[in-house]
């Protein structure tokens, strides 16, 4: 297959997955211009924290994430053009890891962090969790717990909702990776087969997290909750949730954080009232990209609470499959 650097089926002692992946990026900012020159973008990009009621925020100012900051605003042109993540409409530079002989793991060409991959599948299908939640958890373990995993839902922003497709980040960069480890904040709310399914409290949106050491219950109890977020059982729409994931070499740990919507208010707004703020997986972890110049400088606790509290879907989502959350809006 085109644009295949190197192949990853198990883990072999001399070659990780994380070495394939450090060497991946090492030679493509040598041969891709392109993703050379986001690389030395990101050196200049900003960053300031935010104190909120309860949790804290981190704000990247980041030009280059203007177009994924848009993605989806006309999704006639989606479907029109080529898909961008299908292997044979690829850059002739870029080249990735066949992962488990279905996914491409690739650079992402415009990073948020100093390594950022992107994990898509080789063939063109929709973007869905369930039926490849089994290989997000592999994913997990193969990176063990140095990284993280992320998916975002077709429509709480996937960039491509078209093509099935992961994100991988260094893990510890999020305020809510740190803010999960304050066993204060968690409350058990249902014990299943070994797994563990906590509410995160304080965190100014809805955030669960799932635990366990079991592949097979992890996914049953991730299935179960997805189908209690459904609004209609009889849909085979996703419900809208971002999902991040990592592996501490015995148990997975899964932050769910179910939406209302994709975008607030303020994203539509014309003129000097705009907030181009695009919330996905990494600013409902907390790490809010600000493309635009003023707004990384306006934003303040207050404007950011009602972000999350606008796109969250509350303290409505269920604790099991008997509770039917209120209705979303769109």
């Amino acid at each position: 297959m085109a644009h295949v650097s190197d192949t990853f089926r198990t883990q072999r002692d001399d070659s990780t997955l994380t070495t394939l992946c450090h060497n991946l990026l090492s030679e493509q900012v040598q041969t891709w211009v392109d993703l050379k020159k986001a690389y030395a973008a990101l050196r200049h990009v900003r960053t300031r924290g935010i104190r909120c009621n309860g949790f804290s925020v981190l704000l990247q100012y980041n030009p280059g994430r203007i177009i994924s900051s848009l993605a989806g605003m006309d999704r006639t042109k989606d479907i029109e053009h080529a898909c961008f993540l299908c292997p044979q409409n690829l850059p002739k530079d870029q080249q990735g890891i066949l992962y488990h002989d279905t996914f491409l793991i690739l650079c992402n060409p415009a990073p948020v962090l100093p390594f950022h991959f992107t994990v898509s599948h080789v063939n063109h299908c929709r973007q869905e969790i369930m039926p490849y939640i089994g290989t997000f958890l592999s994913l997990t373990a193969d990176l063990g717990s140095q990284w993280l995993v992320l998916y975002n839902g077709p429509h709480c922003g996937a960039s491509a909702p078209h093509h099935l497709h992961f994100q991988v980040i260094p893990s510890g960069k999020t305020p809510v990776e740190k803010e999960i480890q304050e066993k204060s904040r968690l409350r058990v709310i249902k014990k299943h087969k070994g797994v563990h399914l906590y509410e995160a409290r304080a965190m100014g949106r809805e955030c669960r997290v799932l635990e366990g050491n079991d592949s097979i219950a992890i996914t049953h109890a991730l299935n179960d909750y997805m189908a209690a977020l459904k609004k209609d059982p009889l849909t085979t729409d996703e419900p809208m949730i971002n999902i991040a994931g990592f592996f501490d070499s015995k148990n997975w740990h899964l932050i769910l954080l179910p939406r209302r919507k994709h975008r607030p208010h303020g994203f539509y707004q014309k003129g000097g009232g705009r907030v181009v703020v695009s919330p996905a997986i990494l600013e409902m972890l907390g790490l809010i990209i600000t493309p635009l110049k003023k707004d990384f400088e306006k934003l303040d606790a207050s404007a950011i609470e009602k972000i999350f509290e606008e796109v969250s879907l509350k303290n409505d989502s269920p604790i099991d499959g008997a509770t039917k959350p209120k209705e979303r809006t769109s």
